[in-house]
């Protein structure tokens, strides 16, 4: 979801593999989606990451050899559909305010890493609840008396405190 194109905000790209259910399972780790609303709002993209490849004087393979010398996170490193190139971008005059959610944490220690089925339903599960993060984020930040940048600034400097955000009750409704 970082190098996301243009208007492709707040979406989620998740492979069809579900490999960090199966290792946090292996382990026993709980697993908890963090959802995230802001960077995204604070910057323009000039060039999208496939464009990033086109460019002209051999910008465009030096950025894809960048990208072929990086280790993929995931267990699948032959996968070309994933393209680790990030996009050009230019940050706005003013930044956007920086929204977290942490959702229901998921238990996998009653899950088998070896139950792909298991994995698959609980790996569902995570997306979901990240997704329902992201999207009660955008709902109730339309809320958020300071999401301004000059208000919200202005109220901090003369308070001397960080400004308060939407009620919390806006959230899972």
């Amino acid at each position: 979801e970082v190098f996301h194109g243009k208007d492709e905000a707040y979406e989620l790209f998740w492979p069809e593999q579900v490999d960090f259910v199966r290792v946090a399972a292996r382990f026993n780790a709980t697993i908890v989606p963090l959802s995230a609303v802001g960077a995204a709002d604070s910057a323009n993209i000039l060039i999208d990451s496939p464009d990033m490849l086109n460019l002209p004087f051999g910008l465009g393979e030096r950025a894809l050899n960048a990208t072929q010398n990086s280790v993929s996170a995931r267990f699948n490193q032959d996968n070309t559909d994933e393209l680790f190139v990030p996009p050009l971008v230019v940050p706005k005059l003013t930044p956007a305010r920086h929204y977290f959610v942490f959702g229901k944490p998921f238990d996998t220690s009653t899950v088998n890493h070896a139950d792909k089925d298991a994995c698959a339903d609980l790996y569902r599960g995570v997306k979901e609840e990240l997704r329902r993060g992201l999207d009660d984020i955008i709902v109730a930040r339309e809320k958020d008396p300071f999401k301004d940048f000059a208000q919200r600034t202005a109220i901090e400097q003369i308070l001397g405190k960080q400004a308060p955000t939407f009620p919390i009750e806006e959230l899972n409704k």
